[in-house]
């Protein structure tokens, strides 16, 4: 990049020359370094608990060297009890198995015995139906065949004892037993009939029907005996589930307490230097302290282990110039511990959303988190320590043989931007378009030429024509907006605009612009037009988000016709209109050489 030409001082009034050159847009900010492999070890014990003792900071540790030591006190005292309650949980697991088992072996005995009365049922209805009922009805038949054999025999007899007592050589009463036999024998001829047809009719049927009904009892008997065999392993098997969960649990319990036992021992995972995580929030008073005694809570870090051979610096970016920043941009990294030696770097990461702290002292302005990745040799960043300060300035575009001019020889009225041009022993007003900038030169696309001398501090040598056109800008936008008419956009003054990239109207990326001097940011120097007194911002203090509109700082003092320091103006402007006559777009007539100043 070129520099401008040293200021020349005619008649005490300050003018430099424009020129062609190369100027870099860059976003400067401040930031820390750290490492970028950083093994954090965090307290693993639920709760809180006390450092019982911790290696010294800035101690060298190799690999599963114990670094701290936590109160593991209380949690034998817990393990002991839990190591009760576990043993409890794990004889009722096995008893619930047992009864599993034993409910298993039940059912079948059960099952077995029901159909085994079945069988049996089964086998008494066959027996009836195929023997017992046979021989009944053949003992039966016999008898009545046996009767009827008797009844005939009785009747012959009759009859020859009646021949005989007719010839006279029977009694009467021989006669008489005769016929009580045959009598006798028609009787028992009867019974035994009877007898054979209540088998067959009465007694088989309703033997049968009882056998039967009994087959089908001890059926069903067998459906029962299953589902009272099923509910009763169901309940059994419920029960060891349950033991069983709660044996998981207290073992989970006891398991836990003893890793938090042995979490209490913290070891190094890696080698490197101890440095104890007493980062302290500036907005706390009782933010927490590493040490030997301290209490600390559940996955609070206590012990960092950096690795010096990858490093980074974290940085905070303006929300007005995030849209600039991507992954991969060069970037300058000086560090103000190592004065005057420049590191390599390049943007690794950047936040899609602020920082949820950022607001907490600065307003309403809000900043995003970017991580710079040093590139340079190992040799060259393992000298580095985390916490250093650093400056880091991201190149976000190069402009080659572009016309250059300080930032502060431009006046921005509206939307309009001006700069005083020697002419001769006179001064004239040039409306010009300006493009990208940086903190110290502004890229000219018209309005001026190479070699044109402007007027450095021209708010203060030309206060009261500044003034002018700032009334007759007010004065102008008043009356607009009595008749109703639009208004610029921004307020009264016009400066709010378009969000424009950083390369003006020709510009492709569309990106926010950087805002030259903008006072207050990190690595940024605030730019104050020498001599300007209050009409210039001070230096020192970030605007606030009302100053910020698109990529535009406002005037403090908005709509007054107060006057603004050189990082008022745009990135970026229109041109003048052809034949425009109003007092901001036509070239003022040249002025005479002011007295000298001291």
């Amino acid at each position: 990049m070129i520099k401008a030409a040293p200021d020349e001082a005619e008649d005490g009034v300050m003018t430099t020359p424009v020129r062609k050159g190369d100027m870099q847009v860059t976003v400067t900010e401040t930031g820390t370094l750290d490492s970028a492999r950083n093994a954090i070890l965090t307290c693993q014990v639920e709760g809180s608990t006390t450092i019982i003792s911790i290696v010294p900071e800035g101690t060298f540790v190799k690999e599963g060297d114990i670094v701290c030591e936590l109160d593991a006190s209380a949690l034998v005292d817990r393990e002991t009890t839990q190591k009760i309650s576990l043993t409890q949980a794990e004889a009722l697991l096995s008893q619930a198995q047992e009864n599993v088992e034993i409910q298993k072996t039940q059912n079948e005995s059960d099952v077995a015995a029901a159909e085994l009365k079945l069988s049996l049922a089964l086998l008494d209805l066959r027996k009836f139906e195929e023997g017992e009922f046979l021989q009944q009805v053949n003992e039966l038949s016999g008898a009545v065949t046996l009767a009827r054999e008797n009844l005939s025999r009785a009747e012959e007899s009759q009859a020859f004892v009646k021949r005989m007592a007719q010839k006279g050589y029977r009694s009467q009463n021989d006669l008489e037993a005769e016929r009580i036999a045959v009598t006798k024998a028609e009787i028992d001829l009867k019974v035994a009939e009877e007898k054979l047809k209540v088998l067959k009719d009465f007694t088989y049927v309703r033997t049968l029907e009882e056998l039967q009904a009994n087959a089908k009892e001890f059926e069903r008997e067998i459906q029962r005996v299953k589902r009272k065999s099923v509910a009763a392993l169901s309940q059994k098997q419920a029960e060891l589930s349950k033991c069983e969960l709660t044996f998981k649990v207290e073992k989970d319990k006891y398991e836990r307490i003893v890793k938090q036992i042995e979490a209490c021992t913290i070891r190094a995972p890696q080698d490197g230097q101890v440095v104890w995580a007493n980062a302290r929030d500036p907005r706390r008073s009782d933010a927490p302290v590493i040490e030997e005694g301290a209490v600390v809570r559940e996955r609070q870090a206590i012990i960092n282990l950096p690795d010096y051979d990858a490093m980074k610096v974290n940085a905070r970016i303006h929300e007005s110039r995030i849209s600039l920043i991507k992954t991969g941009l060069p970037v300058r990294v000086r560090i103000d511990a190592y004065a005057g030696e420049v590191f390599a770097g390049v943007v690794d990461t950047v936040s899609s959303v602020p920082l949820s702290n950022s607001s907490f002292s600065r307003g309403d302005v809000k900043e995003y988190e970017a991580s710079v990745r040093l590139t340079d040799a190992v040799e060259k960043v393992n000298k580095l320590r985390p916490g250093l300060s650093a400056n880091i300035e991201i190149i976000v575009a190069e402009l080659s043989d572009v016309l250059l001019a300080p930032v502060q020889a431009i006046v921005t009225i509206g939307r309009d931007q001006y700069a005083w041009v020697r002419s001769g022993d006179k001064y004239e007003r040039r409306t010009v378009r300006i493009g990208r900038t940086n903190e110290r030169q502004i890229e000219i696309k018209e309005g001026l030429a190479d070699g044109e001398k402007v007027v450095m501090n021209p708010r203060t040598l030309f206060a009261k024509e500044v003034g002018q056109l700032e009334n007759e800008l007010a004065k102008k936008e008043a009356e607009q907006s009595a008749e109703g008419g639009p208004r610029r956009p921004g307020g009264p003054r016009g400066m709010g605009g378009e969000r424009r990239g950083p390369g003006g109207p020709d510009g492709a990326d569309g990106s926010s612009p950087i805002i030259p001097g903008r006072p207050g940011i990190p690595g940024e120097r605030g730019s104050r037009e020498p001599g300007a007194g209050e009409s210039g911002r001070p230096q020192g203090g970030r605007p606030d988000a009302s100053q910020l509109d698109a990529g535009r700082v406002r005037p403090q003092n908005e709509g007054s016709a107060g006057t603004r320091g050189p990082a008022d103006f745009p990135v970026e402007t229109k041109p003048a209109e052809a034949g425009a006559t109003s007092s901001e777009n036509r070239q003022a007539p040249a002025l005479p050489l002011p007295a000298a100043t001291k």
